[in-house]
């Protein structure tokens, strides 16, 4: 019998709260911008609707800004006052960051969000 990825495990690998197999996104690369959002209606392994009501990811907005300030604040802080740079070293910090970043939250946050909604089942995940 395989093991059973943790939750933590489940959230980072994005993978389906339900079972922990089925990945939640059709694409896997979060840099493909014209996919980055595409999941399938339903989990392919176990069947788990990943669409509970319209506009259910909305709320993923609020874990994508906390994990933003989660970076920026320490990056700032550092930068400022430890290396004792300008602000607008921070502010090229950031910039080149971004473009990097922004995808990898994005889908995190949303999968973080299904795993708050989600439970998982033991007796699908076998």
């Amino acid at each position: 019998m395989a093991k059973v990825p943790s939750m933590f495990s489940s959230m980072v690998q994005q993978r389906c709260p339900r079972c922990r197999k089925g990945r939640l996104y059709s694409n896997r690369n979060p840099f493909n911008f014209k996919r980055i959002a595409d999941m399938p209606d339903e989990c392919p392994v176990c069947g788990q609707d990943y669409v509970i009501e319209p506009g259910f990811y909305f709320g993923a907005t609020y874990i994508s800004y906390a994990m933003n300030v989660a970076w920026l604040v320490p990056t700032f802080l550092f930068i400022r006052f430890v290396l004792g740079l300008e602000f607008r070293v921070f502010v090229i910090v950031m910039f080149s960051l971004l473009p990097i970043l922004v995808p990898l939250i994005f889908r995190l946050s949303r999968s973080i969000w299904a795993h708050f909604f989600m439970k998982f089942d033991p007796a699908v995940a076998e």
